[in-house]
């Protein structure tokens, strides 16, 4: 079963450069969904489209927003769809095969690109699943360390199925903009809307 979405997520690391009251708040338009930009951070998601590395084995988000650039590297929270999965699969499942092509993505049979991305990410630490929500949907959340151009990242990973298409945020920041990056991730999730 090729479950690429959830790994992609944690691969698009973006490489990217680096609101007012809620009837203002700035909003982040996705395919079937849509999500507040959280404070301060701006949406470049169209930017994303055309930014090479963002896009592994013909994958890419599908939305992506940013904060402020630190020590070269921008905070950031994007969306990954993987529309058309297997009939009956359930969270659990789905969350499962994601992890377990993190940690070994040759043998989940996934292309060699991708196989290669992984490795050089170095996913490690991968915790437990446990319970979250998005849009009023239950999901699961999982952290883990990740390793970009030799510096360590944070990684908090969420995913949730909906009508057979399987929906996940990634957040990925520097060690010492976590806690900023999780208050985002937050924002992200608080203002989640499926259309």
């Amino acid at each position: 079963m090729r479950i690429l979405g959830g790994l992609l997520a944690a691969a698009c690391l973006a490489l990217v450069g680096g609101c007012g009251e809620e009837e203002e708040e700035e909003r982040v338009e996705g395919d079937g969904y849509s999500y507040a930009v959280p404070d301060g951070w701006r949406d470049v998601s169209d930017e994303a489209e055309d930014e090479p590395g963002l896009e592994v084995a013909g994958i890419g988000p599908d939305t992506l927003v940013v904060g402020e650039r630190e020590d070269g590297f921008a905070t950031n929270v994007n969306v990954i769809l993987e529309p058309g999965l297997p009939g009956g699969i359930t969270l659990p499942e789905y969350a499962d095969i994601t992890i377990d092509g993190l940690r070994d993505p040759e043998a989940a049979g996934f292309p060699p690109e991708l196989v290669q991305t992984i490795e050089s990410l170095d996913p490690r630490g991968i915790t437990a699943p446990r319970d979250a929500e998005l849009g009023d949907e239950e999901a699961l959340a999982w952290d883990f360390t990740s390793t970009q151009e030799g510096r360590d990242l944070r990684i908090r990973q969420l995913s949730t199925v909906v009508d057979g298409t399987g929906y996940n945020v990634t957040l990925t920041a520097l060690p010492q903009q976590r806690d900023e990056g999780l208050d985002a991730l937050g924002q992200v999730t608080d203002s989640w809307r499926f259309e």
